[in-house]
């Protein structure tokens, strides 16, 4: 069985993205009041609004994408020629587990929504990096 796995140039930019929260709340567990908080940031930011999805077989039987147990995250824009009006973001909670973990996946995630063409380029991470920078300043509390 083949199992398609990230580039380590890819994975070594995610990896390099930045959250700008305080280093305390870094490591704070992700829960789901908090999750749906950020994502919402994200958002906003973004002015590309998504439906976060925790529920990855749900995920995969509406999408019909697979959901590899190495993904932290994914997007669904629905199929060419009949785009989603919103699309799905689906997070890997067994794998996002911190905070910091929360902000690169909904980052890297938010990024696709946004620039779609732009595929795991440098200028991609770029533009994620610039979102959540962007999430930082705000100065909405949860």
């Amino acid at each position: 069985m083949t199992v398609h796995r990230g580039h380590p140039v890819t994975d070594a930019r995610h990896a390099a993205l930045r959250s700008p929260l305080p280093p305390h709340e870094r490591d704070l567990p992700v829960d789901m009041g908090w999750l749906r908080w950020r994502a919402k940031q994200f958002a906003y930011v973004s002015q590309r609004p998504f439906h976060l999805v925790v529920d990855l077989q749900a995920y995969a039987s509406v999408t019909g994408m697979p959901f590899f147990a190495h993904y932290a995250a994914q997007v669904y824009l629905g199929p060419e020629g009949a785009r989603l009006a919103v699309p799905l973001m689906a997070i890997n909670l067994a794998l996002v587990k911190t905070r910091e973990d929360a902000d690169r996946a909904l980052a890297h995630e938010t990024m696709h929504l946004v620039v779609p063409s732009y595929g795991h380029k440098k200028t991609a991470f770029a533009r994620a990096q610039q979102l959540m920078d962007r999430v930082g300043q705000l100065t909405v509390v949860a």
